[in-house]
């Protein structure tokens, strides 16, 4: 067997394993994650399969813990002892896709073929649990201000939505919007709800499946 023969059957093996085998362990620690104190009950309040528009499959879901939340900051200590002081206790997040994930690479190759020109549709959960009700109106009061993000990026107040906070985030190019996000904040009791709908092009996830998937949360809530 030639050496060149060798080396491609160990880049086949790297491309189609790797993501494999991540897929796998991601799958392991989410599961493990989902035991932690506090999240079952989060996580009895989350979506459920018949509410979601037709198509949308679960990509995830695992706890939020502040320690993860810190990590992922620019300055972690600061971030941890601000969630600590504002009483954040735990949070769990699920998100939801069409087409579905299969992991980084290969979803980079399935764009590139199977899901060119397909919409994309993602449905974003995140409940967080504060040690008081005071706390968790405190939070969705004191929420990341409207800013623009990255080039070609527009975030915009949207208003009230059913009884929810709601902004939008839209994305062009060339003078065309071919993405928008509307995320939808509440407070209900103890828990502070965040559910984001996004899509690509702008318009294949309907703005009323949002709306209606964040109050079918909000009621198991309350």
């Amino acid at each position: 067997m030639s050496t060149a023969l060798i080396v491609g059957i160990i880049i086949i093996l790297l491309v189609v394993g790797v993501p494999i085998l991540q897929a796998i362990i991601r799958g392991l620690q989410q599961r493990r994650s989902l035991h932690m104190s506090g999240v079952p009950e989060l996580r009895a309040a989350g979506l459920r399969a018949p509410e979601l528009p037709r198509g949308l499959t679960r990509q995830s879901a695992q706890s939020v813990t502040s320690e993860e939340i810190a990590l992922a900051a620019d300055n972690p200590q600061a971030t941890i002892t601000q969630l600590d002081d504002a009483g954040r206790v735990i949070g769990y997040r699920e998100v939801y896709r069409d087409p579905r994930s299969w992991g980084e690479v290969l979803d980079v190759l399935l764009t590139q073929t199977l899901y060119r020109g397909r919409a994309h549709r993602r449905v974003e959960l995140e409940l967080s649990r504060y040690e008081s009700a005071e706390q968790a109106s405190a939070a969705l009061d004191g929420g990341t201000p409207v800013e623009d993000g990255e080039d070609g990026v527009v975030v915009s107040d949207a208003g009230e939505q059913e009884g929810m906070q709601a902004r939008e985030w839209t994305r062009t190019e060339d003078g065309a919007v071919i993405q928008r996000m509307l995320e939808l904040r509440w407070a209900s009791g103890d828990v502070l709800g965040v559910l984001r709908g996004d899509s690509e092009p702008m318009g294949a996830l309907d703005d009323a499946e949002v709306v209606r998937l964040a109050v079918a949360v909000r009621e198991r809530l309350e």
